[in-house]
Parts: structure tokens; sequence; C-alpha cells
């Protein structure tokens, strides 16, 4: 009897029909060893061993009879791969099989595959070799396939990001040995790979290449009193709630900039209101002479594209050139400027990017040669997100007119001394300010 094995147990009181099949068990176990020693039992009665489980005990035993006495306890049929070799020594009590079987792959670094009633056991080198041999097989047949050119002229999208895109995965998109040209000038890209991966590829692009979101930009620029602006449901600061019968959302804010002209005040404050009559109340209140509409742009631009506006004159200024001596004209602009960009949300609403600028002329600088003028700038950026066809509301720039008249009595007014009590001095004060109103608006894709 080899030394390895150990006889260590004892029967608990069971039933007859338990003890026959503990019995088989391990003849069948002791006669597949070829008259080895084993321990392996499974315990079916009484309290102390739960039902499922199996007690093993080996002392100094080769791996390959541990794991044939564990697939005959299963009655599946064994093959052991080349490299599996080696001796336990293990004791366990009261574990499931597999529990047994994992723990004995484990010790000896072996791996398994169970197909139907066949266990295949492994050593992990070996299953590593394969699975390298099976890379490498692999690879030698992609490298064998023969290399194919697509062509995909881009509708939307641009070429040179698409490839940017396509690139940055070539690892999981690209053999090996695939390529991506672009052609600029048709917006064209050359794909060159296997069959394959050119299918896969021309449904990636299929993806990237989407038409953009059309944002329709309308913007009305007025000079506007404050109280045409309260007609019209501005009233700056104000924030009433939502829900409410025709109520509207406002989020403000002032940003106050110097200029320097007394009669007038500078900074910019941001709205939201209901559109949907505002270009009919404007050209109501224009023809009441209370607004003096500027300009009406209409703009389409794209999702993430900016669209610009620019109102106002540029202003010529003469430069010397001190080499030569001679002199040029330049100018500098002194226009409101409006710069948007959207940017379509998956909920449909719009978030705008805001840039407004305001260049006035301003003070005249004596200079050697000559007077140069000045040009005060106030700028503001800022985001805002509105529904789809609300109105983005931005003032705060002031003018300040005042007016002084004298009515009197012709020929009385002149007489010293009493001409004052015919003669009345008028002062009239107006204040208006400059105005814009964005409304973005979702353009359908049909």
């Amino acid at each position: 009897m080899k030394s390895w094995v150990r006889h260590l147990y004892s029967l608990p009181a069971c039933t007859a029909d338990w003890l026959q099949h503990v019995l088989s068990s391990a003849l069948r176990a002791v006669f597949s060893l070829a008259g080895g020693g084993l321990l392996l039992w499974s315990a079916g009665c009484g309290a102390q061993t739960p039902p499922g489980t199996l007690d093993l005990a080996f002392h100094d035993a080769p791996v390959s009879v541990v794991l044939q006495a564990l697939a005959d306890h299963q009655q599946l049929n064994l093959v052991l791969a080349p490299g599996v070799e080696g001796n336990l020594t293990l004791r366990l009590n009261d574990v499931p099989w597999q529990q047994a079987l994992d723990v004995v792959l484990n010790m000896g670094n072996l791996v398994q595959n169970r197909e139907k009633n066949v266990l295949m056991i492994f050593p992990q080198t070996y299953q590593d070799e394969q699975q390298q041999q099976q890379r490498a097989r692999q690879k030698q047949q992609a490298d064998d396939h023969p290399l194919s050119t697509l062509s995909i002229a881009l509708e939307n999208a641009e070429a040179a990001g698409v490839a940017a895109s396509l690139n940055a995965q070539r690892a999981t998109l690209l053999s090996p040995r695939g390529s991506i040209v672009t052609d600029t000038r048709t917006n064209t890209l050359l794909i060159h790979d296997t069959e394959e991966k050119l299918a896969a590829l021309e449904q990636w692009i299929t993806e990237l290449d989407q038409p953009l979101q059309q944002v329709q930009l309308t913007a009305h620029i007025v000079t506007i009193s404050n109280e045409s602006l309260r007609e019209l449901g501005v009233t700056w600061g104000l924030a009433e709630a939502e829900g409410a019968a025709g109520s509207f959302r406002l989020n403000n804010f002032a940003v106050g900039l110097p200029v320097a002209d007394s009669t007038a005040t500078a900074g910019f404050t941001l709205a939201r209101i209901d559109s949907r009559l505002l270009s009919l109340e404007l050209s109501a209140l224009e023809q009441e002479n209370q607004v003096e509409i500027i300009a009406s742009p209409r703009l389409l631009t794209a999702h993430l594209q900016t669209a610009s506006i620019k109102q106002g004159t540029e202003i010529p200024y003469q430069v010397s050139n001190g080499d030569s001596g001679a002199n040029s004209i330049e100018f500098k602009e002194a226009v409101l400027g409006m710069e948007v960009t959207p940017k379509v949300l998956s909920n449909g609403r719009i978030q705008l990017a805001l840039q407004i600028s305001q260049n006035m002329p301003g003070r005249s600088i004596q200079q050697a040669e000559g007077e140069a003028l000045a040009i005060d700038k106030q700028e503001i950026k800022t985001q805002v997100t509105v529904a789809d066809g609300e109105t983005v509301v931005l003032g705060g720039i002031f003018q300040q007119h005042h007016e002084n008249t004298q009515d009197n009595v012709p020929g009385l007014a002149s007489i010293p001394w009493v001409g004052s009590l015919f003669t009345h001095d008028r002062k009239k004060h107006r204040q208006h300010q400059l105005v814009i109103f964005v409304t973005p608006a979702l353009v359908s894709a049909s």
C-alpha cells in the first residue's frame, strides 16, 4: 500500500441505503486507483455532516490521483493535459465537491474545462500557450487577408475631424495594416483595410456623419423707453412665479461699465420673456414713436457654431509713418457687436453663449500729429439656457436726453426788468436704453 494513504475516519450510524452508497462509492474510488487506499465519502445523514458534502484526506499524493478520485465521485471522464504533475497533502471536511475541486486546482496552478461528462484539466501555462498560439493564428489569418480600399464622401461632418476620431480608436477599429487618408477638397475619407474592418468602419462613420441641429437666431436691436419696456413685460430685477397665467421668468444681472459721456450710463442686464408676439408689439410701438428699431437681423446657425451681428460705424484716424513721414488712414470700429453660440441640449432646451460689446466714440486726445479719438469699450460674456422660442433680453445701456426750451411773448420778453414775466423756461428729460432681444428657435430637419 502507498505511503500517502491514510484511513482516519469512523462511520456514523446511518440507514442501510446510505451505508450501501458510501461503500460502493469508496470501492469504486479504491479500485480505480489500482489498489491504492483513499479516504472519500459522501455524507447523507447525521446531524453533524451537511447533505451534498464530502470529506477528503491525502498525504503526499499525486495530484492526478486526487483529481481521478474527484472525477469518479461525480462519475465523470477525466482528461489530463501534459504538465499536470506534483503531489498534494490535504484534508477537507464537509465541503461541496466543486469547492474541493477548486482547492485542488488552485494548489496545483491548474485550470479546468468541462464538456458534458468530460472533465479536462490543464496547467495554467499550457492554457496561456494555447491562447497565445490562437492569437498568433488569428493574426496570421488577418495578415493573409487581402486589403481593400473604401471611399466615403461625407455630407455633414468634416473629413479631418472624423479621421481624427477614427485614429484615436485605431487599436480597435483598424487592423495593424490599416490606414486612413483624407481629401479635404472633396471632404472624402479613403480607408485601406480588410473587408471585415471596412464593414465595421462604414457603420461607425455613418453614425458620425450626422447633420448638426440647426438653430435660427432672431435679433431685434432697439432703443426704447422704460415705460415701453414695461408694456412688453420686461421689468429688470423682477421674478414672478412660474406656472401662473401670463407669467414670465427673469434671470437678471447687471454689470456697471463706466463711460466718459455724462449723458450716458452703460451696463448690461439680462432677462427672459415670452416671444410669441414680440415682433408685433415692437412694430406697434414703433408706429407710436415709442421705440426705434435699429436692426432686426435673422441668422441661421448650427449647434456649437458661432453667429455674429454688428451694428455701428468705423471711425477714420490718421496714422503717421515715422520713417517715411507719410500719413495713412486707418479705421476703428465704434459698433454694437454680438456673438451667439447655441448649444442644443438633450431635453430640447438651448444654451446660449453670449458675448456683447458696445464700442462708443470717446473723448479726443491731443497728439503731436493732431487729434486722436478714444474708443470707450464695454463688453460682457455670459451663458443662459432658454426654451425653444423663448427670448433673451439684454439691456442696460442708457442714453439721457436733456432739452431746454423757452417760450416768450415777442417784444415784451425783451423789456428790461420786466421781460422775465413774459418768459417761461421748460426743461425736458428723456431716458432711453439700448435693448437687444435674441430669440433662438430649433429648425426642423425636414
